[in-house]
C-alpha cells in the first residue's frame, strides 16, 4: 500500500488511541505531543481528535504526499 493510499484510507479525524496505534506509542505519549504543541488536535464532543493531515506533518510525511 502506498503512502497516498494509506493516507486516503485513514479517517479525517483520528482518535488519540488510533494515533498511538499508528505510531507504535502509548496514548500518554500522543497526549504529551498534543499538550507540548508538537501535534495539532481539535476538541470533539467525544474527546480529542487529531486531523490526519496534522499527523502526516508531524511524521514528516506531508512532503511525500505532495511529491
Amino acid at each position: 500500500m502506498t503512502l497516498s493510499n494509506q493516507y486516503q484510507n485513514m479517517p479525517k479525524l483520528l482518535k488519540v488511541s488510533e494515533v498511538a496505534d499508528f505510531t507504535g506509542t502509548h496514548e500518554r505519549t500522543v497526549r504529551r505531543w498534543i499538550r507540548d504543541g508538537r501535534l495539532s488536535a481539535v476538541e470533539h464532543p467525544s474527546g480529542l481528535r487529531v486531523p490526519r493531515r496534522s499527523l502526516w506533518r508531524f511524521l514528516g510525511l506531508d512532503l511525500a504526499l505532495s511529491a
